[in-house]
């Protein structure tokens, strides 16, 4: 699939630029950003969610460590 997309003067040269001293394509460079952004965005997504399903169990950020060895323990008890 294709699509064009139009970008300000300033961006699309630094792309140009960038593009020019990796030796690879504006295409490509475009198209490795967007994908960082996508997981970067779904990464945030996935943080945002777990933080309130944390908040809601009244688990905090210094209860993690804990509940990691607590975890482990148990995983190593199954064995």
């Amino acid at each position: 699939m294709s699509k064009t997309v139009e970008l300000p003067d300033d961006l699309l040269a630094a792309v140009s630029d960038l593009a020019l001293q990796q030796g690879t394509t504006s295409e490509q460079i475009i198209e490795e950003a967007t994908r960082r952004h996508i997981a970067l965005k779904r990464f945030d997504s996935f943080v945002r969610a777990n933080e309130e399903q944390a908040r809601s169990l009244g688990i905090e950020e210094s209860h993690v460590p804990g509940l990691v060895n607590q975890y482990r323990r148990e995983q190593r008890n199954r064995s």
